[in-house]
């Protein structure tokens, strides 16, 4: 092919994969079809919203920023971090989680009216007796409009989990199901949270008008409550309707007020758990709390906070910076610092900054290849460069960020393999460059780098979970997380990059964009050969450690676990590929070709056993995403065109020196009739 014509086609496949990539991010944070207006609703002032940011909450097993709680629960029932609503006289106000959140804890009359849940096929709400008008498939709907279903959501989603403990698959629509009634009991617990404030305890005398009082002041008057319920219970264990009606009341507050939501640090520096209101309640009246002065107290704070919220938004400023200020003094050293430190991480915005970072070097890639030696090229070249090392410089930083925050290997769930992964094949892309000064491996970065973080974008997104959260048992040891972890990660992550260089060998070759420079062709199947020897070190010494591991975790060093067989394949496929170029099997072809391959085989391993829900490494689990067999289909296609090209090339080869070895013979049969004559 004419070298200008397969830059042409070089330009527009690097459109496409913009623009793929910029529609893998906008699908899973499509906004609702049209703005919800709420009538009186005022959006929380910057102070508010600063103040409420670092409450530090519990939830997941540790201590973290309100802010981070807020973004996640956010996540998971709307499926972004952000609304735009209209109020009552038609401005538009963007929500963002820590607002949100406030909606939902402090005025969940408003909140309610808000589209909040996410639906991504409307039948799961026309089987629970919805009736479906404008909206389609996936769109974003309101409490208000759940609410009246939400006992036969409730129902169904009971006999679906009961399907799952029989070991029965679901199908996408029960999935959908369950994952709707757990947004929606959660928002039902939230929403409710403060309803011990708003509604108070009303204390109902045997005659006259009952008196409404605090519930701190009920936990203050715990012994004298549960001595009269001793000196008025009846020999049928039945209570006095004053008594009973009291119970009932603290009952249902501290139902409300139990779950979903931990702000109280323990007073006791030794315990890690935190408390919910309801907990406090309960465990004061009961009297299985270490501290019941410190815990009325607690209850005392957040009473005045809730109040404070229907003050004034300044009266509710300064409640939230006092309140924030004391649980932070009562909780552990170790919480508090972990909390500000998170706090920094979500100011940082690593991912979104590098993502543009790497979205500008793509340019910079995509109109450079347009006219690579004119002076505009060059200068757009070293824009690729400058970028693209900055790009993985910032995702270096995100990756250490988190290290400081969580104070372990940041490599311990497959949401953190994907930058990690990124930044390997980024830096050993970076040191092929430096070695090679080709200007091949640089051109592969920009790619590398923004394809690697939108995945990691959309991959938080359809979790919708918290990676920061702590590990399971088996996990919790730094040792091994540094050893086996990051060796097999980075093992995985040269394995990617050689499947790059295949995928890039096979175009240069069709588009013709080395102009035939066999040199070239060397060089690039020298860099894809030495990626794969990096590859099988990475991979043996990672499986080995990996196994040595397993025999101490689980008393045996293998066990053809799932992800035990994908680590072997790799291995064994990069010990094929160098057998085969010692032997003389594997050209440059067959080489790059087979690393393109490896790519897939690396993808198998390293993503797609944790979509088969099974063997020891559960804690990888995660729903089955089509995209991966878009990448192998791609791979596929990649791979088999390279293929016939090669044949076709060989063919076309084969052609010519038959045709050059007749011209040959010819000329010398008419030179031998010349010399006859």
């Amino acid at each position: 092919m004419n070298p200008k014509i397969g830059r042409w086609v070089v330009f527009g496949l690097l459109n496409g994969l913009l623009l793929v990539l910029f529609a893998a991010g906008l699908k899973e944070m499509r906004p609702e079809k049209k703005v919800v207006k709420v009538a009186g609703y005022e959006a929380w002032s910057e102070e508010v919203i600063e103040a409420a940011r670092g409450i530090a909450v519990q939830e997941g097993g540790r201590a973290k920023p309100f802010e981070t709680r807020a973004g996640f629960a956010m996540l998971s029932m709307r499926g972004d971090r952000s609304m735009k609503i209209e109020d009552g006289e038609g401005n538009s106000v963007k929500i963002g989680p820590v607002g949100w959140m406030l909606d939902l804890l402090f005025r969940p009359a408003l909140a309610a009216q808000m589209p909040s849940f996410r639906v991504d096929n409307s039948e799961v709400l026309k089987a629970v007796g919805m009736e479906i008008d404008e909206k389609g498939k996936r769109d974003r709907y309101t409490f208000q409009e759940i609410e009246p279903f939400m006992g036969t959501l409730f129902q169904k989603a009971g006999d679906y989990e009961q399907l799952k403990a029989d070991h029965k698959d679901l199908e996408p629509v029960q999935e959908q199901t369950l994952d709707l009634a757990r947004a929606a009991m959660t928002y039902f617990y939230l929403s409710r949270y403060f309803d011990f404030v708003r509604n108070g305890v009303t204390l109902m005398p045997i005659d006259g008008d009952g008196q409404k009082v605090a519930m701190s002041t009920v936990m203050a008057t715990a012994p004298s409550i549960v001595a009269a319920i001793r000196q008025n219970q009846g020999e049928d264990g039945k209570l006095p309707a004053h008594i009973d009606d009291l119970l009932r009341q603290i009952e249902q507050a501290t139902q409300n007020s139990k779950f979903h939501f931990h702000p109280i640090p323990p007073t006791d520096v030794s315990e890690d758990k935190w408390y919910s209101v309801g907990e406090l309640i309960e465990g004061t009246l009961i009297g299985t709390v270490k501290n019941p002065e410190v815990a009325i107290t607690d209850v005392k704070r957040l009473e005045e906070l809730t109040l404070a919220a229907g003050e004034s938004q300044e009266a509710f400023a300064r409640e939230l910076v006092v309140f924030r200020e004391e649980m932070l003094a009562q909780a552990r050293k170790a919480d508090r610092v972990s909390v500000e430190r998170e706090l920094s991480f979500n100011s940082a915005q690593w991912f979104p900054r590098a993502l543009m970072v790497f979205g500008f070097a793509m340019l910079c890639l995509l109109f450079g290849q347009l006219a690579p030696a004119s002076g505009i090229g060059r200068v757009l070249a070293k824009g690729v460069w400058v970028l693209s090392v900055l790009g993985t410089v910032m995702l270096a930083a995100a990756i250490v960020h988190r290290y400081l925050v969580i104070l372990r290997p940041p490599v311990t769930n497959l949401y953190e393999t994907i930058p990690f992964i990124t930044v390997g094949m980024l830096g050993l892309a970076l040191l092929t460059e430096v070695m090679t000064k080709k200007g091949l491996a640089l051109g592969m970065m920009p790619v590398i780098g923004m394809g690697g973080t939108v995945l990691a974008v959309v991959f938080e997104v359809a979790s919708a979970s918290d990676s920061f959260d702590p590990l399971v048992a088996v996990l919790r040891s730094n040792f091994w997380l540094t050893t086996h972890v990051i060796t097999i990660t980075l093992g995985y992550a040269a394995g990617l990059l050689a499947a790059v260089m295949g995928f890039v060998y096979v175009f240069r070759r069709i588009l013709g964009l080395d102009e035939g420079d066999q040199s070239e062709r060397r060089v690039l199947t020298r860099m894809t050969y030495g990626t794969i020897c990096f590859t099988l070190l990475l991979s043996m010494i990672g499986t080995i450690l990996g196994g040595i591991w397993a025999n101490d975790s689980w008393g045996r060093f293998w066990g053809w676990d799932p992800k035990e067989n994908g680590a072997l394949m790799i291995v064994l496929w990069s010990l094929f590929i160098l057998h085969g170029r010692v032997g003389g099997l594997l050209k440059e072809w067959g080489i790059n070709l087979a690393a393109a391959f490896g790519g897939s085989v690396v993808t198998f391993s390293w993503f797609h056993v944790n979509m088969l829900g099974t063997g020891l490494h559960s804690y990888g689990f995660t729903d089955g995403k089509s995209v991966i067999w878009w990448f192998y289909g791609t791979s596929a296609f990649i791979i088999l065109t390279g293929i016939a090209y090669a044949m076709w090339e060989r063919d076309a080869l084969a052609k010519r020196k038959a045709q050059e070895r007749l011209r040959k013979e010819s000329e010398e049969e008419l030179r031998g009739e010349g010399v006859s004559a």
